[in-house]
């Protein structure tokens, strides 16, 4: 069965080259694609795709908005795969405390976007290569110019789960590999969620 996938960027000329990487290899589906956050945030709701692969630069309001909206949509079970040109840790942190499943660089291979669409469609997570130091800082913390209040730096167990997660591991994968049930992987990624939208607000 096809992989249902919307596409969502700002740039007409991305979401052409998206819709050709895709069409190339069998197993993916094309079920839309917008360039106004607005409007896809409509149409993962009438479409129905598996994943929504969206820029951050959308019209009306931004692709990590989106993101947000679309994780908080009940039924869909849509997940969002970021794509940007961005380098910036908050948008990173923004990005995977609002639900993303994937943040992916512009520079990204197409066979690195197909294997991690695929992913997520199959519930794990993907970062590019161009996200590790950002997930670096995740696992260090926050900022050390933050004040001491908002900081909530991760748990030995939740650094775990989100270093698994970096790597694609599936809820189910990481709870045999710690020992624990899926339902508590699922809460221990909340969690990391949680601390990183708090960093945010720094």
């Amino acid at each position: 069965m096809s992989i249902r996938v919307l596409v969502a960027d700002a740039d007409e000329v991305v979401r052409v080259g998206l819709r050709t990487i895709l069409s190339r290899e069998r197993g993916f589906l094309i079920v839309g694609e917008s360039g106004d956050g607005r409007d896809t945030v409509g149409l993962v709701r009438t479409t129905r795709p598996d994943v929504c692969v969206v820029g951050t630069s959308l019209t009306g309001f931004g692709g990590l908005e989106v993101v947000r909206r679309v994780a908080a949509l009940p039924g869909t079970g849509c997940r969002a795969v970021v794509l940007t040109g961005s380098t910036a840790d908050d948008d990173f942190r923004t990005a995977m405390g609002g639900g993303a499943h994937a943040y992916l660089h512009k520079s990204v291979t197409p066979r690195l976007l197909r294997q991690s669409i695929r992913l997520v469609a199959a519930g794990a997570y993907a970062l590019s290569p161009a996200a590790a130091g950002s997930l670096r800082d995740l696992l260090d913390g926050p900022p050390r110019h933050a004040p001491p209040e908002p900081r909530r730096p991760l748990s030995p167990r939740e650094r775990q789960v989100a270093a698994m997660v970096a790597v694609g591991r599936t809820d189910r994968e990481i709870a045999c590999s710690t020992g624990v049930s899926v339902s508590a992987v699922k809460k221990t990624v909340s969690g990391c969620r949680r601390k990183v939208r708090a960093q945010n607000r720094v």
